[in-house]
């Protein structure tokens, strides 16, 4: 009975302790103090895109602050600006832009003739960027992707199987680029 008495003591105390944990959130709110809502970043993690948005919605962004209209953008998508072109039979099929400016606020397009989407007006900021993120979620490019890799990726996610033109800017946040031009 004593052996009993002590092991739950002591899972009592372990489960307490884990219960405290280091979550400063809510102490900080009680306290009214500043707080950081964040994702993990890469220091914490070790993963330089993935982690940090794999729990992301559209517009969340990891690094704090939300995206209201044309707020901040720091998205973990780890590139500034995106710009993508594809023809299918000669047509435009997809153009997709995404950029952000030196204020820390986007501008994002996105028009899809095969999908019938065409978010290229200004009040639908979020609708393109709701389409895009989507988007980069799925293809995850980095600096270390290959062109080979990034056309694949995108062209696999956007389900196109043929296609006439194919021309890819990412500029990405180290200040690398990755350039595809290709017409068929």
């Amino acid at each position: 009975m004593k052996n009993k008495l002590l092991g739950m003591t002591a899972l009592a105390a372990v489960l307490a302790l884990g219960a405290c944990g280091n979550n400063n959130d809510a102490m900080d709110d009680a306290a009214g103090g500043d707080h950081d809502d964040h994702a993990p970043t890469t220091e914490e993690t070790g993963d330089q895109t993935e982690t940090a948005i794999e729990n992301d919605e559209a517009g969340d962004n990891p690094a704090g602050g939300k995206k209201d209209g044309m707020q901040e953008t720091t998205q973990g998508y780890g590139f500034k600006d995106f710009d993508l072109e594809i023809d299918v039979d000669g047509k435009d099929a997809v153009d997709a832009d995404y950029e952000t400016r030196e204020d820390g606020t986007y501008e994002a397009e996105y028009k899809n003739t095969l999908a019938g989407v065409d978010y290229g007006e200004d009040n639908q900021q979020d609708k393109a960027m709701n389409a895009l993120d989507t988007l980069f979620k799925e293809i995850v490019l980095d600096q270390q992707v290959t062109e080979e890799e990034a056309k694949k990726k995108i062209l696999n996610a956007l389900e196109i199987q043929d296609y006439t033109k194919f021309e890819l800017e990412v500029n990405f946040e180290d200040g690398t680029n990755l350039n595809i031009q290709e017409n068929k």
